[in-house]
């Protein structure tokens, strides 16, 4: 196997090790802990199920993935103008 495929074999622990960074203090116990009934009940936020073609749910999810980043990059301008303002003195 070459490098370049190990991404191909989810289960490949060094993968992972390289991919996530474990010094991040990301509570995984946590996210499992609070997600996983929604999870097991199949409550999600995105299902692909819920749309008629592959095609329009891999939109649907593409235009999702993007208003989140959307949103996000507003809350960082807004915040961002506020640290300006508030080291002016307005």
């Amino acid at each position: 196997m070459t490098p370049d495929s190990k991404i191909d074999v989810p289960d490949d622990r060094e993968t992972w090790d390289c991919i996530i960074d474990h010094e991040d203090d990301i509570d995984w116990d946590n996210i499992l802990a609070t997600t996983e009934a929604d999870d097991e009940a199949g409550r999600h936020a995105f299902n692909s199920a819920d749309y008629p073609t592959h095609e329009e749910a891999m939109k649907a999810l593409w235009n999702w993935i993007h208003s989140i980043a959307e949103e996000v990059r507003r809350r960082v301008a807004s915040e961002a103008s506020s640290d300006v303002a508030g080291r002016k003195g307005y």
